[in-house]
């Protein structure tokens, strides 16, 4: 046993004060000291029930709870401390609100760990609560539920420790009616972004068109997007106008489709237009970038100055400039057999009758002399 030859010398009710404290000291110093071990001693039987899962869940679990642990194995010392040091029942009381609190603080520091180990990535969102969500909308989601985990942290040590809490919440909601009035545009393109990221109508990379804007999106920002135009002019749109709006993504076709309407002589027979439109017909269906089952050509119709031929088709080139090169070679082909088949392309003309001219002279008749 340690002997402490000072306390000797002390009055026996100073004595056991100090011996209490003394104490006291040590219990907490060896509940300090002894914490991993603890730890490791509560933990360790969880452990080895989660291995045999064989998946990622017990890291997950281990790291949620470790620190927290470590604070719950604290609260039994402060209660000891309690009961050891000198005083009344306030001293009592004091450290058993004390480890509440600690046992409060261990629990709201669990969630708070849950929620960046959980909502670390999409896919461990996925696999731990079934729910999906893009990886851009994880910063914000991660973000808004530990500020919520503070604050519900801090009004339940606030209750603990008797302190009316009422009037702060109603300071708390004022400002937040004050900042959400003053950032309601800020707020509404966000829940915008939150909107984009998740239906998708665009990403960057992307040529979109818009009743604004048309051009090459280069960055979804969480207030704004950023399109690249044409004529190479940066144009930042604000979240709330895209969602609003109907976009066009060009980016995203399978096909894009031909619409060409020819117009060949009116000295063409109607075996001409046969043998036309049967040549036309079998060329598209033989392209290998043409779907053979959108080909459409027609006699449409007489014309002022041609006799009309509708060709549609679908091609199965969604890039513009390959498309362009595809319809390029087509039109090459469509003039090489109205060539080969002895026809003509139309052209705008008219013919003009003339019946009289007015003012004219009379041409003199038969019986009449002619002037000499």
């Amino acid at each position: 046993m340690i002997e402490l030859p000072f306390l000797d010398q002390l009055d026996p009710q100073l004595r056991n004060v100090v011996l209490r404290v003394l104490l006291a000291a040590a219990a907490l110093l060896v509940v300090w000291l002894l914490r991993r071990l603890l730890t490791w001693l509560v933990l360790r039987p969880l452990a080895r029930i989660l291995e045999r899962r064989q998946s990622d869940l017990d890291d997950i679990v281990l790291g949620i709870i470790e620190n927290p642990v470590r604070l719950l194995v604290i609260a039994p010392g402060l209660l000891i401390v309690g009961v050891l040091l000198p005083g009344d029942d306030s001293t009592v009381q004091f450290f058993t609100q004390l480890a509440r609190s600690f046992v409060i603080f261990a629990l709201f520091a669990a969630l708070y760990n849950s929620i960046g180990i959980i909502v670390e990535s999409s896919p461990r969102l996925h696999n731990v609560t079934g729910i999906t969500l893009d990886e851009q909308l994880l910063p914000f989601l991660r973000t808004a539920l530990r500020v919520l985990v503070l604050a519900l942290a801090l009004v339940t040590l606030l209750q603990e420790w008797h302190y009316d809490v009422n009037g702060l919440l109603a300071g708390i909601g004022l400002g937040g009616l004050a900042i959400s009035l003053a950032a309601q545009d800020t707020v509404a393109n966000l829940f915008s972004f939150a909107t984009i990221i998740s239906d998708k109508p665009l990403r960057e990379g992307e040529f979109i068109r818009t009743p604004s804007v048309t051009g090459i999106v280069e960055e979804v920002g969480a207030r704004a997007v950023r399109i690249r135009q044409l004529d190479q002019a940066l144009v930042t749109v604000p979240n709330t106008m895209l969602t609003g709006a109907p976009v066009v993504n060009f980016s995203r076709m399978e096909k894009r489709r031909l619409d060409v309407t020819v117009g060949v002589t009116y000295d063409s027979t109607s075996g001409d237009l046969r043998a036309l439109v049967d040549r036309l017909r079998a060329m598209l269906k033989a392209r290998d970038k043409v779907d053979p089952e959108t080909v459409n050509v027609f006699f449409s119709g007489f014309g002022d100055s041609s006799l009309n031929i509708l060709i549609r088709c679908n091609v199965t080139e969604p890039a513009w400039g390959d498309f362009m090169e595809e319809q390029h070679k087509i039109l090459l082909t469509i003039m090489d057999i109205i060539e080969d088949l002895g026809l003509s392309v139309a052209f705008p003309s008219r013919t003009l009758y003339i019946e009289s001219f007015p003012n004219a002279p009379t041409p003199p008749s038969g019986d009449e002399p002619a002037a000499t």
